[in-house]
């Protein structure tokens, strides 16, 4: 074994040069982060500077804050990498700094929920502490002795740098702390991204093409999508991932509609049960009209509206929703070209008004699902998006990588490195059109 690989680093502020062959991912890194994450981008970014940002790495060469770099460092044959090595008292201080460190990175749903996961003790000991110190002020208002153990349950961590904005009630929550770290908007999103997340991770022991199925359908649609899906029983929830794998069905909703349409009727009773949504009973089913079939599939039915028409009023003006109309019938509904599209409300009524940039498309209220508590890179993100959509003057490539970006709620560097070019040319050619 080679000495320099078995000595401990020295702890300095000072930016040091280390060999990688020395320095190691920690453990934590791809359970959290995945390890097939692109880093093209970032190798073309560091070829092109000639210079990389220090990584901070523990005393025997685990990497703390910059795996990316150094995986790109190592596909372009550097022999050194610039490191700042740091001592950490506990396994929670790393774990801490690994998530915030990572605070500036475009994110998926998925890893944020894992961060989540990741820092939840860390949250708890800051909520109990927390309490610890204000049962403190109390006991040195009132006067008391204050006791030892008052004294050693105090422990700090760097919160104001991560100017989490949450009120003092709000801090009594774990969740809410969690969320606010990783940027996953509220405790109950976080709560209901735990669960979905933890129930695909079971999922996989067995099915690992299912539960992939399933985190993408938590990054790629809601997570209250993945949420729903983990409500459901585990038979349900194969079924549902298995028409969403094979292709039949796009979202959760019309999975659950086609496996409904298609499963036989166990009794008469329950033909007569399924009235309210199935008018022709059991003898009759193949021989459904389209518009029952619209019913099944949730394009129209009592109880879907009457629930839409509660949720969606004036104060939904401004929310992000993506346009999801159920497969029937494709000849009446041509907006249907926009499926998969996200955009927003301009006006509720007895339709919704969605803005998606090319235009804004009148739809049902069954028709759009709310994309719940996005993130503010989204939101900045889907602002250029719609603006530069709205221009007729884009080119067609430009079009094209802009239809795909709106068709996902997540992107990685490369997508926002198009994007920026794309919006780059359009307001050049708008300002030579100006200067004429």
């Amino acid at each position: 074994m080679n000495d320099h690989k078995t000595r401990s680093l020295v702890v300095s502020d000072q930016i040091q040069y280390v060999r990688l062959d020395r320095l190691k991912p920690h453990p934590r890194n791809e359970e959290v982060y995945g390890s097939g994450e692109s880093i093209t981008d970032l190798v073309e970014s560091i070829k092109l500077k000639g210079y990389v940002q220090p990584l901070i790495v523990k005393t025997d060469g685990t990497i703390i804050s910059g795996h990316r770099r150094w995986r790109a460092l190592t596909a372009l044959g550097w022999k050194e990498a610039p490191v700042v090595i740091c001592h950490f008292e506990t396994e929670e201080d790393e774990l801490f700094v690994l998530i915030a460190e990572n605070r500036h990175r475009q994110q998926t749903p998925v890893q944020r929920i894992r961060e989540g996961m990741t820092v939840e003790p860390i949250a708890r000991k800051l909520r109990n502490n927390r309490a610890a110190q204000e049962a403190l002020r109390v006991v040195e208002n009132s006067g008391l002795p204050q006791s030892e153990s008052q004294e050693l349950s105090m422990e700090n961590f760097p919160l104001d740098s991560l100017k989490l904005g949450l009120t003092e009630k709000e801090m009594e929550l774990t969740e809410n702390i969690v969320a606010a770290i990783v940027g996953l908007g509220c405790g109950r999103n976080y709560r209901k991204g735990r669960t979905a997340v933890k129930a695909a991770d079971h999922l996989k022991k067995d099915c690992t093409e299912l539960a992939r199925v399933w985190l993408d359908i938590i990054n790629e649609r809601s997570i209250d999508a993945g949420y729903q899906l983990a409500k459901m029983s585990e038979n349900k929830q194969k079924a549902t991932l298995e028409a969403i794998a094979s292709g039949a069905a796009k979202t959760p909703k019309q999975a659950k509609a086609l496996i409904k349409a298609n499963s036989p009727k166990s009794s008469s009773a329950e033909g007569v049960r399924d009235n309210s949504n199935d008018t022709n009973g059991v003898s009759d089913r193949n021989s459904k009209s389209q518009t029952d079939a619209e019913k099944e599939l949730g394009i129209s039915g009592a109880t879907e509206s009457l629930t839409n028409e509660k949720y969606w009023t004036s104060d939904s003006v401004g929310s992000w929703v993506i346009i999801k109309i159920p497969l029937f019938p494709l000849e009446k509904t041509p907006e249907r070209k926009w499926n998969g599209f996200w955009g927003r409300i301009t006006e509720v009524g007895a339709t919704l008004k969605v803005d998606i940039g090319l235009e804004v498309v009148s739809l049902l209220q069954s028709d759009v699902e709310l994309i719940e508590n996005p993130a503010p890179s989204f939101c900045k993100v889907a602002e250029r998006v719609l603006r530069l959509q709205s221009f007729d003057t884009v080119h067609e490539f430009g079009k094209v990588i802009l239809n795909r970006i709106q068709q996902t709620l997540s992107w990685d560097a490369a997508a926002l490195t198009y994007l920026d070019a794309v919006e780059q040319i359009e307001l050049a050619r708008r300002a030579i059109e100006q200067a004429l």
